[in-house]
């Protein structure tokens, strides 16, 4: 396969959109790389997305670019998977904006690829109201395409489920992000009564995310809960990815209630283990979770399709509806028909097979 350069080895969705399919690449320090580690070096803080954002390396400019939310600003050919819109820069000057937006309409730039249908409509609807007269040279060059996800199982029945538990996991260093904080909350109310639940958690636990405004003693609190359950609750700070895998071979449902996220390929893992997943219905979660391979759970969103939880009222009406949401799935569509687990655990793992079986 052609090799490739690109400016990033660490994301994950670098690794699950570009090295999976680019297993052939260099990793290039650019200007802005340099600029993204002196940056952090100096304020202390994370990375900004401008340094992430742009990418010159003049003394190549015949290997072929592929990137992430990145934009080119060499010569070579390249082409850019993105998950929400481009440019992605931050709060910067509308400078760097018109000049990114200009290098995407070049000869070089090949293909534009929105890694779902909600990221390729909020595309659209940027250009049409930042830079209409991009618009057609653009969308000339953009399609949809979802991150591959080979199944990790041939069947259900090779799934090496315990019998006297039902397994959740839940995956995400943002935990409270993720739904973690409702999660737990409702297992906590479940768990007496049902002591065949049975949870995992691989979290970092991070808190004061954006979407949440999570603090310190929402993190203690969800602490407490885990303590709690010793039996029950089971939590891992980090796995290696191939140790997570094989959790969700062990695992009946997977969980991801999220509260913000621009696609979720905890999902496509889970469902490529044969289990069916409880999300919400946010940005790109419906174009890959529906209630007949899994449980969707309906929000009040903005036009965007993200979550209406702008205010501090908006976010606790949320938090409680879902946790109402995730109650009633538990109890009535799990718990009260535990068959509805195997069949729609067959279903996902054949949407999976499927969507290869379409590439």
């Amino acid at each position: 396969m052609e090799k490739i350069i690109t400016n990033s080895v660490n994301g994950y969705p670098e690794v699950r959109n570009i090295f999976s399919r680019y297993p052939n690449y260099a990793y290039k320090k650019d200007l802005f790389n340099y600029g993204l580690k002196l940056t952090h070096r100096i304020t202390g803080k994370g990375y900004h997305p401008f340094w992430k954002g742009l990418f010159y390396y003049p003394k190549d400019q015949v290997t072929p670019c592929v990137f992430f939310n990145t934009i080119n600003l060499g010569k070579n050919v390249w082409c850019v998977y993105f998950e929400t819109t481009l440019p992605r820069l931050g709060g910067v000057g509308r400078f760097f904006y018109n000049m990114s937006i200009k290098q995407l309409t070049k000869e070089n730039c090949k293909e534009i690829i929105a890694i779902s249908q909600c990221a390729y409509n909020m595309q659209i609807t940027y250009l049409k109201d930042k830079y209409p007269q991009y618009l057609d040279i653009i969308q000339a060059k953009m399609k949809v395409q979802l991150p591959p996800q080979e199944p990790l199982i041939n069947s259900y029945s090779e799934k090496k489920l315990p019998d006297s538990k039902i397994v959740f996991t839940l995956i995400g260093a943002d935990f409270f992000r993720k739904g973690g904080r409702e999660i737990l909350q409702v297992f906590d109310m479940l768990i007496p009564q049902h002591p065949q639940l049975q949870l995992n958690i691989v979290s970092s636990m991070k808190y004061e995310d954006y979407a949440t405004h999570a603090t310190k003693q929402d993190l203690d609190s969800a602490k407490y809960i885990i303590n709690k359950y010793p039996n029950n609750i089971l939590h891992y700070n980090s796995l290696p990815n191939a140790k997570v895998l094989e959790l969700l071979k062990n695992t009946h449902i997977g969980l991801l209630p999220t509260w913000a996220d621009s696609f979720g390929y905890s999902v496509l893992e889970s469902q490529a283990a044969g289990c069916p997943v409880i999300t919400t219905d946010i940005r790109a979660l419906p174009e890959i979770n529906n209630n007949n391979i899994g449980w969707l759970i309906q929000v009040e969103k903005k036009i965007d399709k993200n979550a209406l939880i702008d205010t501090k009222n908006q976010r606790f009406m949320f938090s409680n509806h879902l946790k109402l949401e995730l109650k009633r799935i538990i109890t009535s569509e799990i718990l009260n028909t535990p068959n509805n687990i195997k069949i729609k655990g067959e279903k996902a793992l054949f949407n999976i097979k499927k969507m290869i079986d379409e590439k």
